[in-house]
């Protein structure tokens, strides 16, 4: 079987005879490829041939050496050997010194000193080869040192950011300005529910990027709740969505996408599961601009991203329902007392300060120990739930209401005069009067008292003294026959007047 050469090399205007003698002495490791005379080989032939020495004689360099002009500076990075030839001089000699020959060989062409120039041509040559395999090595160490220091930083920056709030809306603003650092991220929208029991039904808050009025809204809250159906392994029974405009990147004046392909596109939205455990809690759709694919670092990376951001909003899921909790009374879910205290103190100084006013309502429920003495405290309790439920459906999102203690409440009105208070006391009033409530067969009914008392700048010298007002108001409509409102200034009478 005929030997593959392992090596090329370039010979130019050597005599017939050289030749010869040089592929006898190379022997078949070697393939000679004779250049034709007053030619520089090109860079293309080089790089084809990988040529690992080039004997050429001094009058063929001469020749080609007048082309090196910008043409063959490629030739400089193949070892040149000079062949003498018989009658050369010693000006020869120093003009291939200049010239950067690697050998220099004086006639007779012998197969020793062939030999020699060969061997010592290969170990230059693996040399060359072993520094260029290293160097690629490093880059290409660097080039994944970089690629995880990368990954790294974008790791370490997602996990500080997603812990640095309880809020899941604004931990989820932080996700999309992070992911951008790994992904082309357009918006991310999101979808999360608490742990159900076996059979049960998921109730999911939803959190998506646009504004309620965006056509495509429907197309991602469709996308999400068919995300819980799946993941969750239950139907869905009700839902509430969120509208977080830092969730997407590019938004018009409207809070709508001035991106047309907001829209959950197929191959540009990635749906990813937050999960804690084995159990399921949520999913993220990341919408990307499609022109980038994911490698194993990046796929890796998200995935790790993904395990500690479900960590972080489950925190701040339990956190808020704690909260709720702290700040909620358990029978009627207001505010309780304590929540109360801090925005009435809150509300005052803001109005003090800005010049507004605000009216406070304080309700007590005429006759309340009669109810628990007849019917029971069950009966009671579902009382209290019902008031609670008037108050939660007559009040504005910017109003406050609580329970105050027992069958007391309190209504903070903000930026609202004590006549626009009355009046809306005088609805509250008149529709508690109208509920009815049943009670194991028992059709139970309640009336309120309420005391109403307006602030305005410079009318109380502190927060104790309005509720102090408001208290003696209530005072006033129980001492005229309760189911009245009353201000200081006295009670309407709105039996009298219905």
């Amino acid at each position: 079987m005929k030997k593959t050469p392992q090596h090329t090399m370039w010979t130019m205007g050597l005599s017939e005879a050289d030749a010869g003698l040089l592929a006898a002495h190379a022997g078949s490791d070697y393939r000679i490829i004779a250049l034709p005379p007053g030619r520089a080989p090109s860079a293309l032939e080089m790089e084809r041939d990988d040529p690992c020495l080039f004997w050429l004689t001094s009058a063929a360099w001469t020749a080609i050496a007048s082309q090196r002009e910008g043409k063959s500076q490629h030739l400089d990075l193949v070892p040149r050997v000079l062949v003498l030839e018989p009658g050369y001089s010693r000006e020869e000699i120093e003009r291939a010194l200049d010239s950067s020959f690697t050998d220099v060989i004086k006639p007779p062409l012998t197969r020793a000193r062939v030999l020699d120039v060969l061997r010592r041509a290969v170990e230059t040559r693996n040399l060359y080869h072993d520094i260029l395999r290293m160097t690629r090595e490093i880059f290409l160490e660097r080039e994944m040192l970089a690629r995880k220091n990368d990954t790294l930083s974008f790791l370490v920056t997602f996990l500080t950011r997603a812990t640095e709030s309880l809020d899941p809306a604004e931990i989820l603003g932080k996700v999309r300005e992070d992911l951008a650092l790994l992904l082309p991220v357009t918006a991310v929208h999101g979808i999360f529910w608490p742990p159900v029991p076996e059979g049960g039904a998921l109730e999911a808050e939803l959190f998506v990027a646009t504004a309620p009025d965006c056509p495509v809204n429907v197309q991602w809250v469709d996308l999400l709740l068919e995300s819980a159906r799946r993941l969750g392994n239950a139907p869905v029974a009700g839902y509430r969505v969120n509208h977080v405009p830092g969730m997407a990147e590019l938004l018009d004046a409207t809070g709508c996408s001035v991106d047309p392909g907001l829209p959950p596109v197929p191959g540009r939205v990635i749906l990813m599961p937050l999960r804690t455990g084995a159990e399921a809690m949520g999913a993220l759709a990341i919408l990307t601009d499609g022109t980038q694919t994911m490698g194993k670092d990046q796929a890796q990376a998200l995935d790790s991203a993904m395990k500690h951001l479900a960590l972080a909003l489950k925190n701040a899921m339990v956190y808020r329902e704690v909260k709720l909790q702290a700040d909620h009374d358990a029978l009627t879910r207001l505010h309780n007392r304590r929540s109360l205290d801090e925005r009435l103190r809150t509300e005052f100084e803001r109005h003090r300060r800005y010049g507004h006013s605000m009216t406070l309502l304080l309700l007590d429920l005429d006759h309340f120990k009669a109810i628990n003495d007849t019917y029971g405290h069950l009966a009671g309790d579902a009382v209290l739930r019902e008031l609670a439920d008037v108050l939660r459906h007559s009040i504005r999102t910017t109003d406050f209401a609580a329970r105050y203690g027992g069958e007391e409440f309190v209504v903070i009105l903000p930026h609202t005069e004590e006549a626009q208070g009355h009046m809306l006391a005088e609805r509250l009033r008149h529709r508690i009067e109208q509920c009815r409530v049943q009670h194991h067969g028992v059709q139970l009914s309640a009336t309120v008292s309420i005391g109403v008392a307006g602030f305005s700048p410079g009318a109380f010298a502190n927060v104790e003294e309005l509720v102090r007002e408001a208290d003696r108001a209530l005072y006033l409509a129980k001492a005229n026959g309760r189911n009245v409102v009353c201000t200081m200034s006295g009670c309407e009478d709105a039996k009298a007047a219905g």
